[in-house]
């Protein structure tokens, strides 16, 4: 679905199919990236609605609106839940997403039954190779992103004769080198380089400037002590192998949060739902059932 505002339109992924009988997950993606993440998580449908995700302005559907901070990206969030009458949710964010997350919770406190945050650290430091690549050369920040957050290949069909034979249009592949629209670059092992599409296709934006705004907002983003107190029913949950998280940031924000929750998902680094969509759906429905059981336990006490 599609809102229109004064600066253009945000589309909001699954709107359209909601059910008002079962539990609702909003989802905010990480840096670059949209709704199609959303489309990777997979909760039990007899509980949960398909996976709910607004797209960041210049992300996905989104129309860009100058937006270039945490702030005003859960801003736009926050005006998108009241256009569209949503409450009552359960909130998720990864890495960036996390961030957003933080400070539409503080916002809109009443609107979430639990937060969960995936492989996301606060404060958020962004290394200069990164920084400097999102902007200048983002098929270098795509490896830099996959070589140290991805710890398991998905398993897959073995690449055809020719690289384009694997459906993928994103990649060309002329004289040796792949070219994509982030540039050319040799490749040594392209079985890898074929099992890595379906992820680093996430990252591919129609303004190429967007990962490196997003990496600028992390970087920049701060919150007051006072209000990360206020934050209530959340939950963390790291990739037991991801290089792209500080495990210091993390003790850091458990201590911040005082009451949050920990859970390691094991045998994943930081995109869970490419390397293992089971074992995030796993940890986010553990989560979410967790609030749902204690609700029905004390509807029981109070009948």
């Amino acid at each position: 679905m599609f809102l229109k505002n004064n600066k253009g339109a945000a589309y909001i992924h699954n709107y359209d199919l909601l059910d008002a009988k079962k539990e609702i997950v909003l989802f905010i993606p990480g840096a670059g990236m949209d709704h199609r993440v959303a489309d990777l998580i997979s909760l039990n449908p007899k509980v949960f609605n398909r996976v709910l995700s607004i797209d960041l302005p210049g992300h996905g559907g989104s129309t860009p609106t100058g937006a270039k901070s945490i702030k005003e990206y859960a801003d736009f969030i926050s005006d998108c839940v009241d256009k569209a009458n949503l409450s009552n949710m359960h909130l998720c964010g990864h890495s960036m997403g996390g961030l957003v997350a933080m400070e539409l919770a503080v916002c809109k406190s009443k609107s979430f039954k639990s937060i969960a945050l995936f492989n996301c650290q606060y404060p958020l430091f962004v290394g200069s190779d990164l920084l400097d690549g999102s902007s200048r050369n983002l098929d270098g920040a795509a490896d830099f992103l996959t070589k140290y957050g991805v710890y398991k290949l998905p398993k897959m069909e073995k690449p055809k004769k020719t690289f384009g034979a694997m459906g993928s249009s994103f990649y060309k592949k002329t004289d040796g080198k792949i070219i994509s629209p982030y540039g050319s670059k040799e490749i040594n092992d392209l079985d890898k380089e074929v099992a890595l599409y379906s992820l680093k296709k996430l990252f591919n934006q129609v303004s190429k400037d967007i990962l490196s705004t997003d990496m600028n907002a992390c970087m920049s983003y701060r919150m007051d002590e006072n209000d990360i107190k206020t934050i209530k029913n959340i939950h963390i949950l790291i990739g037991e192998m991801d290089k792209l998280v500080s495990k210091k940031k993390i003790d850091a924000m458990l201590d911040m949060f005082g009451s949050a929750n920990l859970n390691v998902m094991q045998g994943v680094a930081h995109f869970p739902f490419y390397e293992d969509p089971k074992v995030l759906n796993k940890s986010l429905e553990d989560i979410f059932n967790t609030y749902i059981w204690f609700l029905i336990q004390l509807l029981l006490v109070e009948n």
